[in-house]
């Protein structure tokens, strides 16, 4: 899992811009995702307040880009943004994003099936698995420790295909 994705050009203009205009409301981008080809920004930002976002908190992020639209040469005229929560099930593509989800419950696709070492205390069912649903309760700069069925194993960053929150886990 790669974390710091190098931007450059409009992308990285973008991506500048996005963070100005979230921070002057005192909003977290979340998340953010350039699309060059067909000219679209979709932005996932969440008031730290209530971990989450409003559509009254989108909209005005949404018009908070309207001058600059008008005044950025740079800017694509047929220019589509997308302002939203990134919801209950939110991805976790960040090392930060992992961070805030300690002592939540996850859903983790590993690139492949868990090593002998990783598996051994984990029930048959669960050894063959490559996605797991866990709680994630330590996070560090190398490894996730997810509690499975009462153990406790370490998943590498860079075994992990994607992750995201898992809510109906919780209940």
């Amino acid at each position: 899992m790669i974390f710091e994705k190098k931007r450059t050009g409009i992308e990285l203009k973008f991506y500048e811009l996005t963070q100005k205009i979230v921070g002057e409301f005192g909003y977290i981008l979340y998340d953010f995702e350039y699309n060059k080809r067909l000219s679209k920004l979709c932005l996932f930002i969440m008031d730290p307040k209530t971990n989450s976002a409003v559509i009254e908190d989108c909209v005005k992020v949404d018009k908070a880009f309207n001058p600059y639209c008008e005044e950025e040469s740079w800017i694509p005229d047929e220019f589509v943004l997308e302002v939203s929560s990134p919801g209950v099930y939110r991805s976790l593509k960040s090392y930060d994003h992992f961070v805030s989800a300690v002592d939540e419950y996850i859903e983790c696709t590993l690139i492949s099936q868990l090593t002998a070492e990783q598996a051994s205390e984990l029930s048959q069912a669960d050894r063959n698995k490559t996605k797991l649903r866990a709680k994630l309760v330590e996070v560090n700069t190398e490894v996730i420790k997810l509690e499975i069925s009462g153990h406790v194993i370490s998943v590498a960053f860079d075994q992990i295909k994607k992750a995201n929150l898992d809510p109906d886990l919780n209940a």
